[in-house]
């Protein structure tokens, strides 16, 4: 920026060395005897005219290519700078792309896994109950089964007990003193043989 306003005040500078001479042969041209100074004046003037255009062309040959190189150089890195960006912003968002991708395919996955999950619990549930049931049944079962093996013990039982009751009941009927005495004789005859038998 520096050298471009020294570059600007240089062309002012040569502008008004220029416009100088040509102001004063305006007032000379009225003067014939002066004609002859107008052609010295003339000289100096393409004379200053050369050194401003060789003071010109070696200010810009001096300031303008370099600054212009340098211009060109700084857009071009400009660029490379905005490509290299470019590319890096691609890059992310081509990142984000794939994990966003990758975290959809995820999840479905996750849902996939998660509901055969549900189904394997739900038909482990399914058979843990129905294996609860079918024990319960034959504990059930067994318990009916014991309970009425109990009752028809106790039914058979109650059922001897009356029998004999009745028996008793039907021998004493028929009892008299005479065959109780017959009876008791007998018996005790049946036990003195077996003793003397278990003695030989």
């Amino acid at each position: 920026m520096l050298r471009l306003k020294k570059l600007l005040a240089g062309f002012v500078f040569a502008a008004v060395l220029v416009a100088i001479p040509a102001l004063a042969q305006e007032g000379g041209h009225e003067k014939s005897a002066e004609s002859h100074e107008e052609g010295n004046l003339e000289i100096w003037k393409w004379a200053n005219f050369a050194i401003l255009a060789a003071v010109l062309g070696w200010l810009i040959a001096k300031n303008a290519g370099p600054l212009l190189v340098a211009r060109s150089a700084e857009i071009r890195e400009g660029l490379a700078a905005g490509e290299k960006a470019k590319a890096e912003a691609d890059a992310r968002a081509a990142a984000v792309d794939a994990r966003l991708a990758g975290l959809e395919k995820t999840v479905a996955e996750m849902n996939a896994e998660a509901a055969q999950e549900r189904e394997r619990e739900a038909a482990r549930i399914r058979q843990e109950t129905q294996n609860e049931l079918a024990r319960m049944k034959r504990h059930a079962e067994m318990e009916i089964d014991s309970a009425g093996k109990l009752a028809r013990l106790e039914v058979k039982h109650h059922a001897a007990k009356l029998a004999l009751d009745l028996a008793e009941q039907k021998v004493r009927a028929r009892m008299s003193p005479a065959s109780e005495k017959v009876l008791l004789d007998r018996f005790v005859n049946e036990l003195s043989s077996t003793a003397i038998e278990a003695r030989q």
